[in-house]
């Protein structure tokens, strides 16, 4: 699969405002920005410097704090199992990856009595614990959105995306980008002399 060389930071999101950013960002979900630190062979997670910027861009701690090479291929790991999960629609598979990364982040689950929405406090501010957010998050998509988590359809964009049009049929992560290129490439063929 190629990646785009100009990148996928047009889409949904994108790079942000300041410009600085190698992210993708597609809509607030730290699950699906979690999965898509990594598309096809281009990693972007390289360093433990690399993790420490993304939770913080993506708003999980308010400044970096140290990162181990060991959490930082502790966070390649969950991604990987994240998005293999999420993309088969496995809830079983998201559950299991979940339980263990759950299970060695300290801090305190609780239950929002209201909305029972769940929330995390952490009992460290590391990059392990800020993980947490992304790890309720792919729970979340596992169980209210099975099967709707789905790569791009363009083979120059792996970007992952959650699927909510009412038929369950969105194929691309981006109308406005990786849609319209789809479609004006059909269009062109179409059209075309012989």
């Amino acid at each position: 699969m190629r990646v785009d060389p100009d990148g996928p930071q047009g889409q949904t999101g994108g790079a942000r405002a300041d410009g600085g950013s190698p992210f993708i960002w597609t809509g607030g979900r730290p699950a699906l920005d979690l999965c898509n630190t990594r598309l096809a062979e281009r990693e972007y997670l390289n360093a433990p410097a690399d993790l420490a910027r993304w939770v913080v861009e993506a708003g999980l701690l308010p400044a970096p704090v140290p990162v181990s090479d060991q959490e930082l291929w502790a966070a390649r790991a969950l991604r990987d199992g994240l998005r293999a999960g999420l993309l088969a629609g496995e809830k079983d598979r998201v559950g299991a990856v979940a339980h263990a990364w759950l299970d060695g982040a300290p801090g305190r689950l609780c239950v929002e009595g209201a909305t029972l929405q769940t929330r995390f406090t952490p009992g460290a501010e590391t990059a392990f614990c800020a993980l947490v957010s992304a790890v309720l998050d792919a729970l979340e998509l596992a169980r209210d959105w099975p099967g709707r988590v789905r790569e791009c359809a363009s083979v120059a964009c792996p970007v992952v995306f959650l699927d909510t049009s009412r038929n369950g049929s969105r194929r691309w992560c981006s109308m406005e980008r990786c849609g319209a290129r789809a479609k004006a490439t059909t269009y062109y063929q179409r059209h075309r002399g012989p």
